[in-house]
């Protein structure tokens, strides 16, 4: 969808009731507009602000490699949380097929991408509908770099000079970049972090995929988006050998083929008691795979079985027992919670067993661009004293996106925790907000008439990254943004 077609007319109202912004169309932005969408009343104003010119894509759904799958079934993978099937129903509309020419089924992982321009889509249908009823939608507005309360509105400061006011405004910034992995010895210095062939952010710098095909490359960390290098390099025909090194060395499980729901009868959280300990959590998930294993099914239906009630299990932990689950168990939770699709899986283990593919457990100790090119480097295998070295004409950085707010170098978002409106958890994972999502500033207090929708919900959710949970999680928002709508209607209509 191209945000610029839609009316960006500057006759809206600046003042009063200026409408509703929501800053950033990635999932999470695009799920709640299309909430408020249905349910806004004629005469409202939806401001739609995205940095590029497209809604729906974001880091995961912009990519154009059909080899890049979703790792969740096509049949789960719906905007709302009252039609989960809904992206199937649409895959079946424009008569997608597998890579065999067979109709995309329920149990399918089908390209990411195609969900991306399902979301497009939706979110095309949703504004012509609303503008029919009278409800005025504003696109083609560029991204936020400030963001100011004056009297009864907030003023947005836009990325190209221009400001726009909003009464209500919806955080869905997204994923921040990942954070630098940490170096013992880099001899040359911060500025050796700036040469040629460091991949500081893979997914704002594709000029990895412009490498010479026989080019050793180095990927620091083993998780999803590691697979996605190693993915799309060889779709592009790379001959090099690519390694993965990370703390652990773990990889991403695989999903079963022909992925269902698991069957009823797993045992309930409740048998945990009131007072919920990470070492008895531990125990008793231990105890539930064994009994799934013994009726027939496998740790996957555990996992599957916890997924609803995660976020309380989180909560009901002890802070220096979320600190221990992050230092000792996080890795594993990982690597299976967020799996693989089949084909994915199956294609990495047979590029490792060729040899054009290695995972190797250790850490990152010296890493220098050299005048040739290439980067010298030396890692410490996991266990062992000694140091391997090696040369690679590239480094990528693939740890993943990172949740911490200390580390966000958007402008809005510094900008919002430097003034003390946004605060961050105790353990670096994201922002706190109340049960409306409206973020808590520096004194615990809620700003009222912001909300935050995205992966920082982690820090009190934990489970705040993948659809089934940020769908449950948008029309939160978009419930809570109406109610908030409402009263402040009452309240005009009161004083008028």
């Amino acid at each position: 969808m191209d945000l610029s077609s839609i009316s960006s007319d500057s006759n809206f109202p600046l003042s009063g009731d200026a409408g509703v912004a929501i800053v950033g169309l990635g999932f999470s932005g695009v799920a709640t507009a299309l909430h408020l969408l249905r349910s806004l009343p004629p005469g409202a104003t939806l401001h739609l602000l995205e940095q590029g010119d497209s809604a729906g894509r974001g880091v995961a759904y912009g990519t154009r490699c059909d080899s890049h799958l979703l790792n969740v079934p096509a049949g789960r993978l719906g905007w709302d949380p009252a039609d989960e099937a809904g992206f199937l129903a649409w895959l079946t509309e424009r008569g997608a097929l597998d890579p065999q020419g067979q109709p995309l089924a329920a149990a399918d992982f089908a390209p990411r991408r195609l969900l991306g321009s399902y979301l497009e889509h939706g979110l095309t249908l949703a504004i012509d509908a609303a503008q029919a009823r009278g409800v005025r939608v504003r696109g083609g507005l560029p991204g936020v770099t400030g963001l100011v309360r004056q009297g009864p509105c907030w003023r947005l400061q836009l990325s190209d000079g221009s400001t726009l006011s909003a009464s209500q405004v919806v955080l869905a910034t997204g994923h921040l970049p990942p954070a630098r992995p940490p170096v013992a010895d880099a001899s040359s210095g911060d500025s050796a972090w700036h040469a040629p062939g460091w991949f500081a952010d893979p997914w704002a710098q594709p000029g990895w995929c412009e490498l010479p095909a026989d080019a050793d490359v180095l990927l620091l960390g083993s998780g999803l988006t590691a697979i996605d290098m190693v993915t799309q390099l060889r779709d592009q025909g790379h001959r090099g050998r690519i390694t993965m090194l990370s703390r652990r060395g773990l990889l991403p499980q695989p999903h079963r083929v022909l992925e269902a729901r698991p069957r009823p009868g797993l045992s309930p959280i409740s048998e945990l008691g009131p007072d919920l300990k990470l070492r008895l959590v531990l125990r008793a998930v231990r105890r539930w795979v064994a009994e799934a294993e013994a009726d027939g099914r496998d740790w996957r239906d555990v996992m599957a079985s916890l997924r609803s009630c995660t976020p309380k299990l989180w909560q009901r932990l002890t802070v220096r027992d979320r600190r221990q689950f992050l230092r000792h168990v996080q890795p594993w939770w990982d690597t299976h919670r967020h799996r693989l699709a089949p084909v994915l899986w199956q294609a990495l283990q047979d590029d490792m067993a060729a040899g054009r593919v290695a995972s190797v457990a250790g850490r990152l100790r010296h890493a220098e661009p050299l005048a040739d090119g290439r980067w010298a480097l030396q890692w410490q295998p996991r266990g062992s004293t000694e140091l391997q070295a090696a040369e690679v004409q590239a480094v990528i950085n693939c740890t993943g996106p990172t949740s911490a707010l200390r580390h966000a170098a958007d402008p809005l978002l510094a900008s919002l925790r430097e003034r003390g409106m946004l605060s961050a958890d105790a353990l670096g994972l994201g922002l706190l907000t109340d049960g409306q999502y409206r973020p808590l500033d520096s004194s615990g207090v809620a700003v009222e008439d912001l909300f935050y929708i995205g992966p920082m919900l982690k820090a009190q959710h934990w489970e705040a990254t993948a659809i089934p949970e940020l769908r449950q999680h948008a029309a939160q928002t978009a419930q809570a943004v109406l109610a908030e709508y409402a009263v402040r209607c009452q309240v005009e209509r009161a004083a008028a």
